[in-house]
This record gives structure tokens, sequence and C-alpha cells, in this order.
């Protein structure tokens, strides 16, 4: 059964237009042609798109650990390693990775104009829009219609965010489209999965395959029909219970982006760390307050030392050693990182404490 086309509002569409934003601005450069542009992103990610939080609505992120050992690592610990064919490993260091990435650069330079038909659609990976940049559209609209006229795809290269893209750019209906192209040697063939050999087919048996292609044969392709369905299902569900106030946590912090290929496991140390930042906050405003009553009553006694400044500060330094050991050592082992303590990734729970108590 067909499905309407969902409705959306003024209101919708301008909180959709606000929310878009350029992420890179540069120059579409051939020959003596120099067309500033601004980079968008044409798509978004799926509304059933869910994020991972713990019952708190606290956000995850990423640790790493030694599948051989199991402990975790901290990041001075990791290094990249380059697969050979042969199955080894080859470490590569970051002035090596640093010194091999191309040169930053603002410019999209075209290398050639290819009929639209040259490019094969598997070739294509993520779409942008590319809109005019400067107080002047006009070299951008001549462009874009001079490459409408002559049916071709514009096919070059730009640097983003340290890395070479291949690009390929699109003219529809009067707007430039930038698509990232694959490079040759991430397409798979496909004899490299074990398709069989194409066969000759019966003639009865594929005239009435075409029977059924027919019966479901449309002119055009409706947007209804590409519609997220489950998306819908699930976004009304949540409206849902938000309306009704139930399972509905807050969350806290910034989000940290799970790896690929793998889920997102909760940041133990970073919700720590806020822990005791906010616990240093408040033992410091106690700390100005005892100070002061401290003053005050030095200042009532004549003049005269009592040496309870220094017994504070040795009662408070006591404290804070004995919060220490009672920490775990994965624990320490964050703090020793925010202390840029070297050589913690070898240290046991006793050298870290020490450590620590020396650094701080």
């Amino acid at each position: 059964m067909p499905r309407r086309a969902r409705k959306t509002n003024g209101h919708d569409s301008e909180r959709a237009a606000a929310a878009v934003r350029s992420f890179w601005s540069g120059t579409i450069s051939f020959g003596l042609v120099s067309i500033p542009v601004d980079l968008y992103s044409a798509t978004r990610p799926r509304q059933k798109s869910m994020k991972l939080v713990d019952r708190d609505g606290n956000p995850l992120g990423r640790r790493y650990e030694c599948s051989k050992e199991g402990k975790r690592l901290a990041n001075d610990d990791l290094v990249r390693g380059y697969e050979t064919d042969s199955g080894k490993l080859i470490v590569i260091t970051d002035e090596e990775f640093e010194s091999m990435a191309p040169e930053e650069s603002r410019d999209i330079e075209l290398h050639s104009f290819v009929p639209f038909e040259q490019i094969p659609p598997i070739f294509y990976d993520r779409p942008y829009f590319l809109a005019p940049s400067g107080k002047s559209s006009k070299a951008y609209h001549l462009l874009s219609e001079a490459m409408q006229r002559s049916g071709r795809v514009a096919v070059g290269s730009f640097v983003m965010r340290g890395r070479e893209y291949l690009v390929a750019i699109v003219s529809e209906n009067g707007v430039l489209r930038a698509e990232t192209l694959r490079y040759a040697d991430e397409i798979r063939p496909p004899k490299s999965i074990g398709l069989p050999k194409r066969a000759k087919a019966n003639s009865k048996s594929v005239n009435e395959l075409r029977k059924e292609i027919k019966a479901l044969r449309k002119d055009r392709l409706g947007v209804a029909e590409l519609e997220d369905r489950e998306a819908d299902t699930l976004q009304a569900l949540a409206r849902e219970k938000e309306r009704k106030g139930k399972d509905v946590i807050e969350q806290y912090g910034l989000e940290e982006e799970a790896p690929e290929g793998g889920a997102q496991v909760v940041d133990l140390m970073e919700v720590l760390r806020k822990s005791l930042s906010k616990r240093a906050s408040v033992a410091s405003a106690e700390r100005a307050l005892t100070d002061k009553s401290a003053a005050r009553r030095e200042a009532g006694s004549n003049g005269k030392r009592s040496g309870n400044g220094g017994r504070h500060a040795r009662s408070r330094a006591a404290r804070s050693e004995a919060k220490l050991k009672q920490a775990s050592k994965s624990e320490l082992e964050k703090l020793a990182s925010d202390l840029h303590i070297t050589g913690r990734s070898k240290m046991d729970k006793a050298a870290l404490l020490n450590a620590i108590l020396r650094a701080r």
C-alpha cells in the first residue's frame, strides 16, 4: 500500500537548515578557473541510530586492552602497525606517518571531465553538496550550467583533514554535488567471492520472470518508497515514552565516537575523573573556609603562632594519601597519565602510588 510522504512544517525546515554547517571551504581549480566553494554533507544519520549510554545516562567511550595480557593500555603504549602480505606487522612511527601525509591545500584540483557513465556506481563513496562561497555566485552557476549541458562529470582530488580524496563533481538542476570516490584497489572483483560462472538461461523461464517484473513496473520512483519506516516507528515510540515521562534519562558529558566494527564500552576513568574534579572543587572551598577561620583565630591570639597551619597541611596530605591507597590500579594509571608520569605502563600499583605522590 502506498505510503504518504511525511509532512514537515516551516519551523522544522528552518531548524534543519540552521543545523547544517559547512565543514570545509576551498576552491574548485582547473586551468585559469578558480571558484570558491563550501562543502556540506548531503546525508545525515538514520533516525533509528541510537546512542549507547549506561543506565544513568553517562556516555560511553573507548579504551584499549592488550588481548594477550588483558591489561589496559595508555596512549603511550599504542603504535601503528602496517600488515604486510606475509602477515607481519611493521611499526610506522608518528614522524614517518606524518611525513607521508599529503600537503595541505584548499583546492579541489580537477583533472578531467568524463561522461557520467564512465564512473561505475560502485566507485561512489559519500555524497556532499558544494555551495558558492563569498559574495558572488556567478562563476559557480556558470560552471554548473556548462557541466550540465556537456553531460560530463569532473574528476579531481582534494585534501581534507590530512587525507587526500578522489572526487567526482556532478551538476544537477543548478547545484554541484561532490561524490568522494573509492580507489581502484578498494573495489573487490565479483570473482573474488566465488560467484558461479554465467550460464545460459531458459527462454521460457526468462519470459515468465519478465512478466513478474512488468507487473511491478513504474515509470517513476516515489519518494515515499525511500522513507525509513522502521525509523518512523522508533521515533514515534520514543516521543510517546518522552510524553509519558517513561524511561527518560539525562545525558551527561561529551560522547566519544565508537571505533569501526566494535561496540562502545563505559569509560569508567572519565566518570571517575569528573567525580574527582567535583570533589576537588568542594574540597578546595572547604579548605579556603578552614584557612580563613584559622587566620582569624591566629589574628586574635596576639600574634602567637601555634603551628596549627602546619598540622592542618600534614593532615590534609595524609587524608589525600589514604584516598590514593584505596584507589584501584586502573584509577592510579589514569591519574599518572594526567600527571604525565613516564614509564607508568610498566609500574605496579605500589610504584604508581609512589610516583603520583612524588609528582603531586
